[in-house]
């Protein structure tokens, strides 16, 4: 009875409250907000529903265009794709050089003085298992003019528009003068056939603190050694434990002749069947900071064959390299043996040429390097040279830097060995008009941009 009480005063009390005006006004604000609100939605809903059909107009049109555009680019039947894996990388390299080699001192715009300026073209196509096919294109590029650069290699190498008489079917301009090859990689290893380092000048190559540019003492060494192989088969065997071993052979000039006497290099003689004939070989050791190598070669020259020589002078060099990186320096060390000699002559060339070098980098995007290095002729002639390069880089990224090298040889005994600026011996750096005894200097400002 208590509780029916209470229930009806609160009943009572609630009807009382609900028949106030106030409470009345309140109730009539609330239904106009609510049906301001679903006026808003059902407006933005419209809204949403038109922009959606805008949407899906614009991409059924943007796929009838693309779809369009692909017709037209790849007509029915064909397959036009780009080889899996091509690249184009290369280097350009220029600068301004002071130089005095005997003829008074003079000013040139040069390119490559820093490192050979270059343009390549690699390509690679996987098969699964491990297995690859693989191409490289390379051309030596002038900057300072345009035109190509020579290379030389152990035959005679086409000139400028002289057909070299090792490819008789080609026009003798060498516009991939650098490295041309195609190959095959694998479990096994890696073959490849065409232009490529001769083994021997790889490791030299990695035990130069110039990489063979700037400053390098590369001209000493090239004396008594050789660079390139043309008409090669090149072999390099799997990384075991750090060990690795690379083999070359070239079949030399490749022409149809019977002699091994003849003039060479010309666009009308067949020249020595033997010419350029020769091998190759390295031994290296990479582990951590230490690199070790050592090489071989043996080959024919070109040249003259005349009584009482019956082939052409055979070279012949052995060298040991080594680098290794402290962090805070990375020393530098060759060391080659090499001879020329030719039957019914006997020894022409007898050299031991060395250097030692180092390269140290600093606060990120400095670095300092020197060689010194010295050929001591074995010949009666004694006809010894020392050279001493110094260089400094200015890093302004990791592709982009700013370079000042100086370089000298001296000469003794009616030596004339120059310097080959930028290691391309393009120019006034060679040993042409260079006086005996006469030392060479040279001082190279540049720029260069890795790509």
């Amino acid at each position: 009875m208590r509780q029916t009480l209470i229930y009806a005063a609160l009943a009572a009390c609630m009807t009382s409250f609900a028949a106030t005006p106030a409470l009345a006004d309140v109730n009539d604000e609330l239904r106009a907000e609510l049906a301001a609100q679903r006026a808003r939605l059902e407006e933005l809903e419209k809204k949403l529903a038109a922009a959606t059909a805008a949407q899906a107009e614009t991409a059924r049109v943007v796929a009838k265009v693309e779809s369009s555009a692909a017709a037209v680019a790849k007509p029915a039947g064909k397959s036009l794709s780009m080889p899996a894996g091509l690249s184009i990388y290369g280097i350009a390299d220029a600068g301004i050089e002071y130089g005095d080699y005997g003829q008074g001192h003079k000013v040139r715009v040069q390119s490559g003085l820093g490192s050979a300026s270059r343009l390549g073209f690699k390509g690679e196509r996987g098969f699964g298992d491990d297995l690859s096919a693989y191409f490289q294109l390379e051309a030596g590029i002038s900057f300072d003019n345009g035109q190509n650069t020579g290379h030389s290699s152990n035959i005679s190498n086409p000139g400028q528009g002289a057909a070299s008489s090792s490819a008789p079917n080609t026009t003798g301009v060498a516009i991939f003068s650098r490295n041309t090859f195609v190959g095959l990689r694998g479990k096994a290893g890696d073959i490849r056939f065409g232009r490529d380092y001769a083994p021997i000048y790889s490791i030299t190559s990695s035990s130069d603190p110039f990489t063979i540019g700037g400053a390098t003492a590369f001209r000493l060494w090239s004396s008594a050694a050789a660079s390139r192989f043309d008409n090669g088969v090149f072999y390099f065997s799997p990384n075991i434990g750090g060990f690795q071993a690379s083999l070359a052979y070239s079949a030399g000039m490749e022409n149809n002749s019977r002699s091994n006497v003849g003039v060479t290099g010309s666009a009308t003689s067949t020249g020595p069947k033997d010419e350029g004939k020769g091998s190759s070989a390295s031994l290296t050791y990479r582990k951590g900071p230490l690199f070790v190598g050592a090489g071989y070669l043996n080959f024919l020259r070109q040249g003259t064959v005349a009584a009482p020589a019956t082939e052409d002078v055979r070279r012949k060099a052995r060298n040991l390299a080594a680098t290794y990186d402290f962090q805070v320096a990375k020393v530098y060390a060759q060391y080659l043996l090499g001879e020329d000699t030719q039957d019914g002559v006997g020894k022409k060339l007898d050299r031991r040429v060395w250097w030692l070098g180092v390269a140290v980098p600093f606060k990120s995007v400095h670095t300092l390097r020197a060689v010194y290095g010295h050929l001591d002729d074995r010949m009666s002639t004694d006809r010894d040279s020392s050279h001493f390069g110094l260089g400094y880089e200015y890093a302004l990224d990791r592709q982009t830097d700013l370079y000042a090298y100086y370089a000298q040889v001296s000469n003794q005994n009616g030596g004339k060995n120059s310097l080959c600026a930028g290691g391309t011996c393009q120019g006034y750096d060679g040993d042409t008009n260079l006086p005996a005894n006469f030392t060479p200097k040279s001082l190279m400002m540049g720029a260069r941009y890795r790509f």
